[in-house]
């Protein structure tokens, strides 16, 4: 059974990381499904292991976010608040800073992938009447989404995982990595202002209309504020996914809209992604390969702050490019806790599995998110011009990161 075991992992795992499988059209969610049943109908893990595998609490998390993120959603906020910054804009240099802010600040509270979602056709919309080329506006949005949802447990699907796993204080949470997504902004604007320098060296026409956004002024009031309140509970030390969870549950009685439309907007197919990736570790969990892996990982930490952020991020980087940075958290869960220094451990796995996927355009479904919107709209972001300026961020949010970390640990 071990070794059916073995086989299921790497199987699942090759392809969550390749999809594009001749004769096969799967994506991240459905081969991590087709891993967790096979886990049990072949690897002989029993049913109840499987249940008991699934962490709720990260489930109930992430549900609560993203119903709250619905509403506002439906509300039409995010397309209200990036156009009203980008429009001021008076220069594509500017508008270029704009765009990277609004992605990364909206990404930090409200998951990046939904802020990939709503920010891609809105900014290509209002590239066309200005007569700018789109590439270096959806590279901000792919590289200033990523970077700015590592700030809080509820701005990616790992940090979620994090959150949750760790029981770091929010306000904690947020202080330490604040600094290295701000940061990490200021290295995105940049690099793409230094790569883009000529495409960006234009005058904006003075006479460009963008388009109007349906906007639902009492739906997003109330949304903010419930939003705000589940804020203020995360800040007081309140747990996380029972806020979480009430705050969506009293968005949904006072919304005063049919809910139906919110539940339309949430990414049911991430919340599959989570679940069976737990039945898949659960199955993982005791073979000797993954004892080994996790061991030796564990064993190359010695608590200096230093040399266990280097050696934590070089894993990070590896695995979230092989695997991708959801299941490469999921894989380092029984090292943590082991630790001398888990919580530091903790926060800079946030920070450089987050960072990590901004190396290529598989890094992270935030970028594949934003590559096939354009796409859809006529306009192409290609594996190679993302490489261009994925490399460079990434490997200069990790520097940067991992120093501010080691600083704050000291």
């Amino acid at each position: 059974m071990l070794t059916a075991r073995l086989v299921i992992l790497i199987v699942t795992y090759l392809l969550i990381a390749v999809q594009q499988i001749p004769l096969l059209r799967l994506n991240r969610p459905a081969a991590a499904l087709l891993g967790a049943v096979a886990m049990v109908t072949i690897g002989g893990l029993p049913l109840h292991d499987a249940y008991s595998a699934i962490d709720l609490d990260v489930m109930v998390f992430l549900l609560g976010v993203l119903l709250v993120t619905g509403f506002l959603e439906v509300g039409g906020f995010f397309e209200w608040a990036a156009r009203r910054i980008v429009t001021r804009a008076h220069s594509p240099r500017a508008l270029l800073a704009a765009v990277i802010g609004v992605s990364g600040l909206l990404s930090a509270f409200f998951v990046n992938d939904t802020i990939c979602l709503v920010m891609t056709p809105l900014m290509i919309a209002v590239l066309r009447p200005l007569r700018l080329k789109p590439l270096p506006f959806l590279l901000a949005i792919a590289l200033g989404s990523n970077v700015g949802s590592a700030m809080t447990p509820m701005g990616n699907p790992q940090n979620m995982l994090i959150g949750v796993a760790s029981g770091i204080h929010f306000a904690r949470f947020m202080t330490a990595l604040a600094l290295p997504s701000l940061g990490g902004l200021v290295i995105v604007f940049g690099v793409l202002s230094w790569l883009h320098r000529r495409e960006l060296a234009v005058e904006l026409p003075r006479d460009a209309v963008t388009p109007e956004m349906p906007f639902d002024r009492p739906l997003v009031v109330r949304s903010l504020v419930v939003f705000c309140g589940a804020l203020a509970g995360w800040l007081a030390g309140l747990s996380l996914p029972l806020v979480a969870i009430t705050a969506a549950a009293i968005l949904i009685a006072i919304a005063q809209r049919d809910p139906a439309e919110a539940f339309a907007k949430v990414e049911w197919s991430l919340l599959l992604f989570f679940g069976a990736l737990f039945v898949v570790m659960r199955g993982a969990r005791d073979l000797p390969l993954i004892a080994s892996l996790t061991g030796a990982a564990a064993a190359q930490l010695h608590g200096a702050p230093m040399h266990d952020a280097v050696v934590t991020s070089t894993a990070m980087l590896a695995l979230s490019n092989l695997v991708s940075n959801v299941p490469a958290v999921i894989l380092w869960l029984p090292v943590v806790p082991k630790l001398a220094s888990p919580t530091f451990i903790w926060l800079v796995m946030a920070m450089s599995s987050t960072f990590a996927g901004n190396l290529t355009l598989l890094g992270s479904m935030a970028n594949l998110i934003v590559a096939e919107r354009a796409e859809a709209r006529g306009e192409r972001l290609g594996f190679i011009d993302y490489l261009k300026a994925g490399v460079p961020v990434t490997l200069l949010t990790l520097a940067w990161g991992v120093t501010i970390l080691v600083l704050g640990a000291q």
